[in-house]
């Protein structure tokens, strides 16, 4: 990162959690996020944020109920957010839960993602080369691997 800094290269596929988060792709359960991050929230007067990166492109609803009651009563994090990231075809606007290389509708390659980042949601080919690095290595969970 630094020799393509020194090149002048500015947007560079390097980035740094914010927060105290746990590296994004770290390949461990939603309950030992849980127990790590939930340790922060006190120790912050605000600008943190609990991510639950989704993998089921339609989880289910009750299964979200369930553990939002969990996060709330059980542990320390005052703000968490799920993300569920979206194919969009270009060609029949059909919307898709999941990154998708093809339309499932009509099978167009021509389709856009939007994602979560630094707290809302927006067109992924807006994002630094970073960010796109982060959002490819997120490990996702099923909202029933609590």
């Amino acid at each position: 990162a630094l020799k393509l800094l020194k090149e002048g290269v500015r947007d560079v596929p390097v980035y740094y959690s914010n927060g105290t988060h746990v590296y994004v792709g770290a390949p461990i359960t939603l309950a030992e996020k849980l127990s790590i991050e939930h340790k922060f929230f006190p120790l912050l007067s605000g600008g943190n944020i609990f991510h639950v990166w989704l993998g089921e492109a339609y989880p289910d609803p009750e299964a979200l109920l369930k553990l939002s009651w969990k996060i709330a009563k059980d542990t320390q994090v005052g703000y968490f957010a799920y993300t569920k990231d979206l194919t969009i075809c270009e060609e029949c606007a059909t919307v898709s839960g999941g990154l998708l290389d093809a339309c499932p509708n009509c099978y167009s390659p021509n389709v856009r993602y939007w994602s979560r980042v630094t707290g809302y949601y927006q067109e992924v080919s807006g994002w630094n080369e970073a960010k796109k690095r982060e959002l490819r290595e997120r490990y996702r969970v099923g909202v029933l691997s609590l």
